[in-house]
């Protein structure tokens, strides 16, 4: 009885190192199978690699948001001043602005990789490429690209098995939506992006996408721009069934007490709703509560309140 102890002290290291070995055997073989692979990303560009990236910084608060849902919390070594989420994104070095990041901090903090997004960053994507810094651009304005922008983060970082988990994720809560609204009548929506002067969002907006999605008729999407003014008018007479704020700008109070609303249907039917606008606007892994929301909002008969 005694030896047994004994015997197990004996075998635990040549176990221990065994199983070391397997994993280091398994690293190698992956690393070896990345060699001069190439990835495309969003903007069509082509990204060769010969190794995953140990450090990593972020130029977009939604892609902060994919690369530590998909576990790069170790090798995210800068975001920028606006990345918020998770908590852990804010213990990190801080690159500039959305806008604006700081090229000479990034180019000191020497890089393996850079993510970025594409629209009003395309400056900088070549600036950084002139310096010599591997950039990938994820860009969405869809759900779907949601999920393919993680599941390449995933591929590209070495990652796919937890981004695999992510977007089955949301591939399951976003069909567990469309699945119950087919043959159900869309209520017509306007979302709120500014009030001064008002503006919505257009058909290839990210936000047409998730009003779509979630079962309704975005009033603005007669406009091909992504964010566009409003004007009162075209409002009145599109008179929608719900209205949509963000959550940092107004309350549905502040709606509901404007001068000249109170004739919109919404107003009278106590259908203004607020959505943190985080959810809606940026194209990460939280735009599925998003979705969820405005589902609930505008199909309660459905989804509940």
């Amino acid at each position: 009885m005694k030896k047994k102890p004994i015997a197990l002290l004996l075998i635990l290291p040549l176990v221990l190192t065994l199983a070391l070995g397997l994993a280091t055997g398994c690293s190698s073989q992956n690393e070896q199978a990345l060699k001069g692979k190439t990835f495309t990303d969003t903007m069509g560009r082509q990204i060769t690699l010969d190794a995953y990236p140990q450090k990593i910084i972020s130029l977009a608060p939604a892609i902060t948001e994919i690369l530590f849902a998909i576990g790069l919390d170790q090798e995210i070594i800068g975001v920028t001043d606006y990345c918020d989420y998770p908590e852990q994104a804010l213990t990190k070095e801080k690159m500039g602005g959305f806008k604006n990041p700081n090229l000479e901090t990034i180019v000191a903090a020497e890089p393996d990789m850079v993510f970025i997004a594409a629209g009003v960053q395309e400056d900088v994507i070549k600036k950084l490429e002139e310096l010599k810094v591997t950039v990938v651009v994820l860009d969405a304005d869809t759900i779907d690209q949601v999920i393919s922008n993680i599941e390449l983060a995933g591929s590209l970082t070495g990652k796919e098995a937890e981004a695999k988990k992510v977007t089955a994720d949301m591939r399951t809560r976003m069909t567990n939506i469309t699945s119950k609204l087919k043959d159900v009548a869309k209520p017509t929506v306007f979302v709120e992006i500014w009030d001064d002067p008002l503006m919505s969002a257009g058909s290839t907006s990210f936000v047409n996408n998730l009003i779509e999605v979630a079962g309704g008729v975005n009033i603005a999407a007669g406009n091909t721009e992504k964010f566009y003014n409003y004007s009162m008018e075209s409002l009145l007479q599109a008179d929608p069934n719900y209205y949509i704020i963000n959550t940092h700008a107004h309350t549905p109070a502040d709606i509901q007490n404007r001068t000249g609303y109170e004739v919109l249907s919404a107003v009278k039917d106590n259908k203004v709703y607020a959505v943190d606008d985080n959810l809606i606007s940026r194209s990460g892994p939280r735009v599925i509560d998003g979705l969820e929301q405005i589902a609930k909002i505008i199909h309660p008969e459905i989804f509940g309140n």
